[in-house]
């Protein structure tokens, strides 16, 4: 979509520079899809219209190929600074390097706090944070969300905002991002396992950016299990999606290559901490018995709600005020549904 005629009211422009290669032989076995090769932000629909994720690509510009290169020299120099546990390297999403910084709960927490690292780490993160490369890209991945799914973006914003008020000691890991939370997958060969991402917030996109050095045509596909999709994706781009709805994960690169990857996200937990009256449910029914009974009869309604907060299309041409041939759409609804 070419957002372009609205940038002058503070809507980002989108991306360009998303490519998918021609589908490999393993694909095609098992009844996947590889998307075909494309130069524009696509959008992934539901059967109602609804825009469910986002192939975001890259920025315009013609520097993000050196933005890129600078965010992973800097995440390589801060993987050599951090020092990684055995459940750092050897987890749930795969056999790599990782480190969560940020805001969170959950865990064993009984408030939201700050996620714990080293001082040692705690010092190579916030550096990785301030790095001029990293702030683009994190700074892009929540202008992405705030364009594409402005409901979305809007009842995180608020919550957190809430959330930092009530809490004055937690801060966001970047000054342009309303994400609270970021992991930083150091590789060297970042390589998910089909997973989801069960505590973030259902509704909310995660934004996945690659980093590194590898032949995007013969690995590191994100593959969206669910919508029986492989998506080329090459250093430098962007995917947003519900992790926490979309079973997800990489295909292998190549020998003597190396990739990273940079996510943010939102934990569910922290928005039902503020709804809550900045209570855990369990102690809500203590403090706010009305409150709490109100809280799990709405539980429906706030299903219903949440996948509400997806934009069609058709709402956001009419908020940017752009012509309905600027949009690569790609209709996934189906697939879902007859799982």
């Amino acid at each position: 979509m070419d957002l372009g005629a609205a940038g002058s009211r503070g809507v980002c422009v989108p991306a360009v520079g998303w490519a998918v290669s021609s589908p490999p032989s393993t694909a095609n076995l098992l009844g996947l899809t590889v998307y075909g090769d494309r130069r524009e932000t696509v959008t992934l629909l539901d059967r109602e219209g609804r825009i469910v994720a986002l192939l975001a690509g890259r920025p315009n510009g013609e520097d993000w190929d050196s933005v890129a290169a600078e965010a992973d020299e800097a995440m390589g120099k801060a993987a050599g600074e951090c020092r990684f546990k055995g459940e750092d390297c050897d987890h749930r999403r795969g056999r790599f390097a990782t480190l969560a910084r940020g805001i969170s709960f959950g865990g064993g927490r009984t408030i939201p706090g700050t996620i714990s690292n080293s001082r040692r780490n705690e010092r190579a993160l916030r550096a990785l944070c301030q790095h001029r490369a990293m702030l683009r890209i994190a700074g892009f991945g929540s202008c992405m969300l705030a364009t594409y799914a402005p409901r979305v973006y809007a009842n995180m914003r608020k919550n957190i905002d809430d959330l930092l008020k009530h809490h004055p000691n937690l801060r966001l890991n970047f000054p342009n991002s309303a994400y609270p939370a970021a992991s930083f997958n150091f590789g060297p060969a970042t390589e998910c396992y089909p997973h989801l991402d069960a505590a973030n917030e259902a509704c909310n996109w995660c934004h996945i950016t690659a980093l590194g050095s590898f032949n995007a045509k013969t690995g590191g596909h994100v593959v969206l299990h669910d919508l029986k999709l492989v998506i080329e994706f090459p250093s430098g781009s962007s995917i947003l999606i519900p992790s926490a709805l979309f079973k997800h994960g990489n295909t292998p690169i190549q020998p003597g290559e190396h990739r990273r990857s940079f996510t943010q996200y939102c934990a569910g937990g922290l928005l039902r901490w503020v709804r809550c009256g900045f209570h855990t449910v369990k102690e809500y029914a203590k403090v706010d018995a009305e409150g709490k009974a109100a809280y799990e009869a709405e539980m429906n309604v706030r299903v219903e709600e949440c996948v509400a907060r997806w934009a069609t299309l058709e709402e956001l041409r009419q908020m940017y005020g752009v012509k309905a041939h600027a949009a690569e759409e790609l209709a996934v609804g189906d697939r879902v549904d007859s799982e």
